[in-house]
């Protein structure tokens, strides 16, 4: 069987024997009591953060906890651009941290213009993390490479800036993900990119995600 392409973060149905996607699905957006046949993420995003109780949230996802299809939690994280106040991004946050710890699920990582108020707490995160639609520099990088965080990267990787390019030559491939996200864009063409971008051909890039994600999902 040819190794499969891996899309590690979408929001869009994929249909296809020669990719392996997690699909990120709203928790809001989910009926418990429907068995979801496809792997999936799923949290509060930070821009819906203030649409909930604590407590409702808490709920819906240990109504998740039988869902054997549930393999990571988030999108989840930080936004300093959205309108939802911090404080209360942050409390949600930490609720996801603790759901995630407690069943042993990665999670995948919104983060916008918030590094300073996430990297310590990802210093005291003990599930993988795994940084989705990641745009930054050299010296973040190292940062969160220390961290052990894993890097995924999505359409940007297409038209990328010099900075964008020099942090991807500092990845090691074992911390390395491609996702399409909200885009259209197919994921062979970011892997294309991305083989590109590191010479590499595409086929053994396929072959470490490949191995990255059967390390991190067993």
């Amino acid at each position: 069987m040819e190794i499969p392409y891996i899309d590690i973060h979408t929001h869009h149905p994929v249909d296809s024997e020669e990719i392996i996607a997690i699909r990120s699905l709203f928790l809001q957006d989910i009926d418990s009591t429907v068995e979801i046949t496809f792997p999936f993420s799923t949290g509060i995003h930070p821009w819906h953060a203030d649409q909930f109780e604590i407590s409702e949230i808490a709920t819906m996802l240990e109504n998740l906890y039988s869902q054997k299809n549930l393999i990571a939690i988030g999108e989840t994280g930080l936004d300093k651009i959205c309108a939802v106040d911090l404080e209360l991004q942050k409390k949600v946050f930490a609720l996801h941290v603790k759901f995630a710890e407690v069943h042993q699920k990665p999670l995948i990582i919104h983060a916008v213009k918030a590094w300073n108020e996430l990297i310590p707490l990802f210093r005291q995160i003990k599930v993988p993390i795994i940084l989705h639609g990641y745009s930054g520099g050299l010296t973040l990088t190292r940062q969160l490479i220390d961290l052990g965080c894993y890097f995924s990267f999505g359409k940007s990787i297409l038209n990328p800036t010099a900075r964008l390019l020099d942090a991807i030559q500092i990845i090691p491939v074992s911390n390395l993900f491609m996702e399409t996200d909200e885009s259209l864009v197919a994921i062979e063409e970011i892997y294309q990119k991305m083989a590109d971008s590191r010479n590499v051909s595409p086929d053994l890039l396929k072959i470490r995600t490949h191995n990255n994600f059967t390390t991190l999902f067993h």
